[in-house]
């Protein structure tokens, strides 16, 4: 009797047990759209495939430009081919993007389409949350202190100076940025500090790194502008002046994987160095 009442119990507390486990939800696929490109100009079109194993067919939800924007693409499916086509050129100066949102199965999900201007071949990366560091900077001075979350900011009148106020280092100065994840970089853009209706040539020589794991750096690139500068129109110039260019443009003769990118100030048209920015860009494709 006590062996049938303990087999009787064993089988209760199972029963309960099964009753009491977590449901486990079906499972519902997936599925991954990569942007599309497509020229600046009218009637130009683009094909790209979503990477999903889900059987239903992708349905067009709607498309959403931007603020006071006309509609200027439409989306056609085929299976997992997705084409869009322009239907106006883009007149701007700057390439403008759509979000298309749609349905597979039981999904809803969205994609980018950028349109580039004309002649586009680099769009700059998202720099929001990036963060640099280094070997040198000014901290105290007013007006030179914006430091390395300066190199983030489309102001060049907000740039990182080279410590001075409290003693100086010695050269090369470092400048160290983080990413904060694995980016294709095609090229990459040094601003110049601008004040008084001048851009400032204070950086002679800079060398350019790029690492993924901030311990081995391969050098990509790197400038040198000597002073006197001579104009396209022949005009010398000797120091700070409207006429230098905003920034230094370095394009990579190909694309590199990196997180980190290093900049390495090794000689300076004067005592001290300024850096407005560090844009890095992507190759269109």
């Amino acid at each position: 009797m006590k062996k049938i009442s303990y087999m009787l119990m064993s089988l209760l507390s199972a029963i309960l047990l099964w009753g009491c486990a977590e449901t486990e939800q079906p499972y519902v696929g997936y599925i991954v759209i990569k942007r599309a490109v497509v020229e600046a100009t009218a009637n130009s079109s683009t094909t790209i495939t979503a990477d999903t194993d889900i059987d239903s067919s992708i349905e067009l939800k709607s498309i959403n430009f931007g603020e006071g924007e006309e509609e200027w693409c439409t989306v056609a499916f085929n299976g997992k081919d997705i084409t869009i086509t322009t239907t106006q050129a883009n007149p701007k100066t700057e390439c403008r993007t759509a979000t298309v949102n749609v349905k597979c199965g039981y999904w809803l999900t969205s994609f980018t389409v950028l349109q580039k201007y004309e002649g586009q071949e680099y769009l700059q990366y998202d720099w929001t949350g990036w963060t640099a560091s280094g070997n040198c900077v000014e901290t105290e001075a007013s007006g030179d202190n914006g430091g390395y979350e300066a190199l983030f900011t489309e102001d060049p009148n907000d740039f990182w100076h080279s410590q001075w106020s409290n003693g100086s280092v010695e050269l090369p100065w470092i400048l160290n940025v983080d990413m904060k994840e694995e980016l294709e970089v095609a090229m990459i853009q040094i601003g110049r500090r601008y004040s008084g209706g001048n851009y400032y040539p204070s950086v002679n020589t800079m060398n350019i790194y790029a690492s993924t794991d901030n311990e081995t750096f391969t050098k990509i690139g790197g400038f040198t502008f000597d002073l006197p500068y001579t104009t396209e129109d022949g005009e010398e110039i000797t120091g700070n002046s409207p006429l230098i260019p905003p920034y230094e443009e370095v394009i990579l003769d190909s694309p590199v994987t990196a997180r980190y990118i290093r900049l390495e100030i090794t000689k300076c048209n004067g005592s001290s160095a300024q850096v407005a920015f560090c844009k890095v860009f992507e190759k269109i494709k």
